[in-house]
């Protein structure tokens, strides 16, 4: 059984972030990711023809300056010279087969008379449609703004709490405003994996962990055994609660209540020459089978587009793929790859941060069991760095 200082069980970047904060403690550190490659929502397929690549975002797209955190760990890693900015093109909707601009579906006079409300309201013990139903107007808010939340976390968002939705954070002024990577988001996960001391096993679907004399005995489902003092948890919630079920089931079981979603992502490539969409950052379509269409217009290519559908989930192949063609105008025998990528992302509710403080009070006195994930303070990037910066805190302190 491999003996360790710590464990971590989940390769998204909640996981990485802690392990990377351990293997800088000089820990010696193993991460376990049950797909065959690591990142979750830092998914960056790369795709080569004729010497010619090209990359698309399956899961998170972009990254701001008020990511401190994560720009801490980019340097750490020594690729910020790979930051690169992304284009000016448009957030849009799609309606009736057209593209539409946000403000042309929006009631002006409606705004106008809505938006001082901006001024007076606060969010705290709001959810996301009382909130911003009083800020934008109720038409506005229903017919289109709604969706554009929706289309964040790829599910309905008007019972999530209005503070938890986006956040005001301090910004890095020598950073770019909004970017990304010169070969992705996964670019990072990759540079963190490669840490020097930091063992990554991936296709190690663990299904058992046992607290056993001080130690914690992990066993994967195709054989791997390794063992820690200190165990970390980076997966979704209920997988989360299933791990703990015998070492922990007062916790497990308070993790179990938390619900999830979750998101159908099929992103397809195409020439440059056969696509005839105007440049877009993302199509958002009204009551549509998808939630969003995220382009790779944002880093422009000679030669290719990258289009990312995400699906309602329990869509068979044909609706999806009949809808990807239909948006984009072309025949399936046009589309040069395709890519599918599957995430679970918590459904916040109001009262989460009542759920998240009873989470902590259950982890009081047990530094040697970490949690880490996009289901305590935020689904933002940022918000899962600092989830991990916080509990890697908690087991030093």
């Amino acid at each position: 059984m491999m003996q360790n200082d710590v464990v971590v069980i989940g390769g998204g970047i909640s996981g990485l972030s802690l392990a990377y904060y351990c293997v800088q403690a000089g820990m010696k550190t193993t991460l376990l990711e049950k797909n065959e490659s690591l990142g979750g929502s830092f998914a960056s397929p790369q795709y080569s023809s004729n010497g010619k690549k090209f990359w698309m975002e399956l899961g998170a797209h972009t990254c701001y300056s008020s990511y401190q955190n994560l720009l801490d760990i980019v340097e750490g890693c020594g690729v910020t010279n790979t930051i690169i900015p992304r284009a000016k093109v448009p957030f849009t909707l799609f309606v009736d087969g057209k593209i539409r601009s946000i403000v042309s579906q929006l009631n002006i006079l409606e705004l106008l008379v809505s938006v001082p409300n901006l001024f007076k309201l606060k969010k705290t013990g709001l959810s996301v449609r009382s909130y911003y139903s009083k800020i934008v107007g109720e038409k506005n808010y229903e017919e289109v703004i709604r969706h554009f939340f929706n289309a964040v976390p790829s599910q309905q968002t008007d019972n999530f709490p209005a503070d938890m939705m986006f956040k005001s954070r301090p910004k890095r002024k020598d950073v770019l405003k909004n970017y990304t990577f010169q070969n992705g988001l996964q670019s990072v996960a990759r540079a963190i994996a490669a840490k020097s001391g930091l063992n990554v096993f991936t296709s190690q679907d663990v299904n058992s962990v046992v607290y056993k004399d001080g130690l914690y005995e992990i066993r994967s489902a195709g054989g791997g055994e390794y063992s820690a003092k200190t165990l970390v948890l980076a997966t979704p919630s209920l997988v989360t609660s299933k791990l703990l079920k015998e070492s922990n089931p007062d916790l497990a079981q308070h993790l179990a209540k938390l619900k999830a979603a979750d998101v159908d992502s099929v992103g397809v490539i195409v020439r440059k020459e056969n696509s005839k969409l105007k440049p877009v950052a993302a199509l958002i379509s009204p009551n549509d089978v998808f939630f969003s269409v995220v382009s790779r217009d944002t880093v422009p290519d000679d030669n290719y587009r990258g289009f990312v559908f995400h699906f309602q989930p329990g869509l068979d192949e044909k609706t999806k793929r009949s809808r990807i063609t239909e948006v984009l105008g072309i025949g399936f025998s046009k589309i040069e790859h395709t890519e599918a990528k599957h995430n679970t992302v918590p459904t916040l509710q109001l009262g989460h941060h009542q759920w998240l403080e009873k989470t902590d009070q259950l982890l009081k006195g047990k530094k040697s069991l970490l949690l880490t994930g996009n289901y305590f303070g935020g689904m933002a990037i940022e918000d899962c760095v600092s989830r991990s910066k916080s509990e890697f805190a908690r087991m030093k302190g």
